[in-house]
């Protein structure tokens, strides 16, 4: 296999022979630098590797490069984009721009379709440090593959924030699906807040956001998860992990849903070893006009955990600290009348109100835990409601719910 020089416009980067093997990922040799970025070209390719460790910190990858700079084609070929080496402690910045002359919200920037990433991690690496990857104009991407890294990934698949005292974050890709990542201690943020291009690309204009599922594998982990138009599936493995949640109303553009309620919500499967699930209000689309609309908000918006383990698993709302008052059980007798789900809520409500912010009960065959933190005495949009899968003992599960705020007089800091 031979290189032609990058510079020299009248040969093609790559060989005729590679050029007609496409099945084999070619290893990608930089083509040349352009306002601080290093180009790899790629012409008719479908498929690069890239060693980070051999690589500069800014990265773009083009049709072709010559010495005016990096040229793009609507009709790019890339589409899947591996990333080897070892951890280094090194920053790597990729940009998925491959189609068009220009990366804007206006369009559909990559034909990056899968991003896979294999990085070892060193015996050196005695903290334990995460290889952070940042990404900009990857508005194609569909599935993250880190299953086989061993060093930890700190990566993000968010774009912009939108409007708002919140700061929640739109989502990097229309498509993404599937984040996946390997046995290191890894840190990833999802959105299922629908991408920019959604609004501004025509051939979008009813395209719904993807639910996305998130599986990091062994390790001590860190997820944040912005929940809207559609529903996340989160698989933390072992490991003492840290799952942040944070809802915004939905609405009716590209959500997931074409009927019901616009709420989404999560289930979580926090895995072996001490986790903790902190969320705020996750009954932000809550419609209480009538029982049945009550019930199917609730069935669309809460958090359902899987694998809840009182032993070593946590609960916070928010930025709430523990206190024992702040959490009461409502034993199963005060329910037995309760119809629905919402019905029971009624119930519970009347036991949290003044400095008592949580509630955790029995209905059906599960356990719930209520966060007040609206109207006493009512259920609102913004209060959060979590399922434990199976029948806990509410004195356990209580035990572990952080829902004092930290204004409140009173009350102590801390775990027990």
């Amino acid at each position: 296999m031979t290189y032609k020089n990058p510079l020299d416009t009248t040969a093609p980067l790559f060989t005729a022979a590679l050029a007609k093997a496409p099945l084999v990922a070619a290893p990608a040799k930089p083509a040349g630098t352009f306002d601080g970025v290093t180009y790899y070209a790629f012409q008719s390719q479908p498929r690069l590797t890239l060693d980070i460790n051999a690589a500069p910190e800014y990265v773009g990858f083009a049709k072709t490069f010559d010495a005016k700079g990096p040229h793009f084609a609507a009709a790019s070929t890339l589409s899947e984009l591996t990333l080897t080496g070892h951890w280094e402690d090194q920053l790597t910045r990729l940009d998925g721009h491959t189609r068009g002359a220009t990366a804007s919200d206006s369009t559909l920037d990559s034909s990056i379709a899968k991003l896979t990433v294999s990085l070892t991690d060193t015996a050196d690496n005695q903290f334990h440090e995460s290889d952070l990857i940042t990404l900009d104009n990857f508005d194609g991407l569909q599935t993250f593959d880190g299953s086989t890294s061993t060093a930890g990934l700190s990566i993000d698949f968010l774009h912009g924030y939108t409007e708002g005292p919140d700061y929640t974050y739109a989502s990097q890709s229309a498509f993404l699906k599937s984040v996946i990542t390997g046995s290191g201690k890894d840190s990833v943020s999802v959105s299922t807040i629908a991408a920019a291009e959604l609004d501004s690309v025509a051939s979008l204009a009813h395209s719904r956001v993807k639910a996305i599922t998130v599986d990091t594998g062994a390790g001590s982990d860190q997820i944040s998860a912005h929940i809207q138009q559609a529903d996340v599936t989160i698989n933390a493995g072992a490991g003492n992990d840290y799952v942040d949640l944070l809802f915004t109303k939905g609405v009716a553009a590209h959500n997931a849903n074409l009927s019901g309620s616009y709420g989404h919500g999560a289930t979580i499967t926090l895995g072996e070893g001490p986790d903790y699930l902190s969320l705020e209000p996750s009954l932000v689309n809550f419609d209480g006009s009538s029982s049945a609309a009550a019930n199917r908000s609730l069935a669309a918006n809460h958090v359902t955990v899987t694998d809840y383990n009182a032993n070593d698993d946590h609960i916070i709302f928010g930025f709430a600290v523990y206190d024992e008052k702040a959490v009461v059980t409502i034993q199963d007798a005060a329910l037995a009348k309760a119809t629905s789900l919402f019905a029971a809520l009624n119930t519970v409500t009347q036991s949290t109100t003044g400095l008592v912010n949580a509630a955790v009960f029995h209905y059906g065959q599960d356990t719930y835990v209520f966060r007040d933190a609206g109207y006493e005495g009512q259920v609102d949009n913004l209060d959060s409601l979590i399922k434990l899968v199976g029948v806990h003992n509410l004195d356990d599960v209580a035990s572990t719910v952080s829902a004092r705020e930290r204004y409140e007089p009173g009350g102590t800091l801390g775990w027990g």
